[in-house]
């Protein structure tokens, strides 16, 4: 195998995948925490599976590019649906704490 393929392999190994429907965040003064689940309406709770722990800096940098992506995205392929009264700003998950793991 050579060293590209291994290097390659190695990357895959790393990276691991999980669907996620809902996010938790908070924040201390030294770095936010993304906690990343999901909720599972038949058992109306919310199940959390990881937890990422960031910089007040590089969480900025992830909304910057996110937002950026997302533009683009919707100019690709039409405006991104938020759900039932679809206000731009509105947090159409504020009721996260009643439905998590118990």
């Amino acid at each position: 195998m050579s060293e590209k393929e291994n290097q390659d392999k190695g990357k895959k190994d790393r990276i691991r995948t999980v669907y996620s429907n809902i996010v938790r965040i908070g924040h201390s003064p030294y770095e936010f925490m993304l906690d990343f689940g999901q909720y599972q309406p038949e058992g109306k709770k919310a199940f959390m599976d990881v937890r990422i722990i960031t910089s007040p800096q590089h969480a900025k940098a992830v909304v910057k590019a996110l937002s950026e992506n997302i533009a683009k995205y919707e100019q690709q392929y039409g405006k991104i649906s938020s759900g039932p009264g679809d206000e731009d700003d509105k947090d159409i998950d504020t009721d996260w704490q009643n439905r998590r793991r118990r």
